[in-house]
């Protein structure tokens, strides 16, 4: 799998559920390949940013969300690599942004996200760490989003 940045192709797919728009962007990933990248990265982080300006829908108000771009890339560039970990989906619904990342077990969880919380002091973003070691999480999405 290359996971270099410059070569890696973005999917993206949209859906509805409650009766919202569900919005993703994942790698370009086959599901095939996620039993053994979940050896090498077995620890989820979750992050989710509550939107400040979203619509009717959920979903965040253009300006708003061209305005997230810096968060966005602080986020998931660190993991353009795959030497700590990758980006396994980034998701938008009913007024938040979710990212799903998974990495090893020596990657500093604490760190990363001390240093995202303070460098966008003024986003409402929240961190969530867990053991996931047969990426549970994501084959879910997957059944259930009929990801490829």
């Amino acid at each position: 799998m290359n996971t270099e940045a410059s070569t890696r192709r973005w999917l993206t797919g949209e859906s509805v559920n409650q009766g919202y728009p569900i919005l993703f962007r994942r790698p370009n990933i086959a599901v095939s390949e996620y039993a053994s990248l979940a050896k090498l990265y077995p620890v989820l982080i979750i992050g989710t940013l509550q939107l400040a300006k979203f619509k009717d829908n959920g979903l965040p108000e253009a300006a708003y969300n061209e305005s997230l771009a810096g968060l966005d890339s602080a986020i998931t560039n660190p993991f353009r690599t795959g030497a700590d970990g990758i980006v396994g989906l980034v998701e938008t619904f009913a007024a938040k942004r979710t990212f799903y990342l998974y990495v090893t077990t020596t990657f500093d969880v604490d760190h990363f996200t001390k240093s995202l919380s303070s460098s966008f002091p003024g986003e409402d973003l929240t961190w969530e760490r867990k053991d996931d070691p047969t990426w549970k999480l994501l084959n879910g999405y997957a059944s259930d989003f009929r990801f490829a």
